[in-house]
């Protein structure tokens, strides 16, 4: 939270929140869904999947309670080292969505394309700080 200023960092604490808590709700839901389709499933009555939602709000109420005090400890844990996150599974989830890579390779084709068309035959005696200066004007143009 130290990039956060002072005055919005309560804002944004709980929008961090929000998420861990909707991300949880998301997969425990999807988990239930699935456990209770198979259990209809093997026990051949469609009524009976009823029951079992009804008894699973409370569970996901208080799954989301434990989530979102797992988010405060995180959040008050005065160690921010990436290993902190194995003892908060769900603050790593979310870390996981939001800060993988995309495995792509197109903006680096790109950018050797656009070196390509920059570096020609007449301006093969360019510095490299010039080089640079004009690869990063041209790829970052409006």
């Amino acid at each position: 939270m130290k990039w956060v200023p002072p005055d919005n960092r309560s804002e944004v604490s709980q929008a961090f929140l929000e998420a861990v808590a909707m991300m949880d709700t998301a997969s425990t839901t999807v988990a239930e869904s699935t456990s209770s389709q198979l259990i209809a499933g093997l026990e051949g009555d469609d009524d009976s999947g009823y029951e079992e939602n009804n008894c699973s709000s409370s569970a996901v109420a208080s799954s989301t309670s434990q989530v979102k005090a797992e988010a405060m400890n995180f959040l008050s844990d005065a160690d921010k080292s990436l290993s902190r996150l194995h003892f908060f599974p769900a603050v790593q989830r979310l870390f996981l969505q939001f800060n993988t890579a995309l495995p792509s390779s197109a903006p680096v084709k790109r950018l050797f394309t656009i070196a390509g068309l920059i570096e020609t035959s007449r301006r093969n005696r360019l510095s490299d700080s010039n080089f640079e200066k004009l690869l990063m004007l041209k790829v970052n143009k409006v």
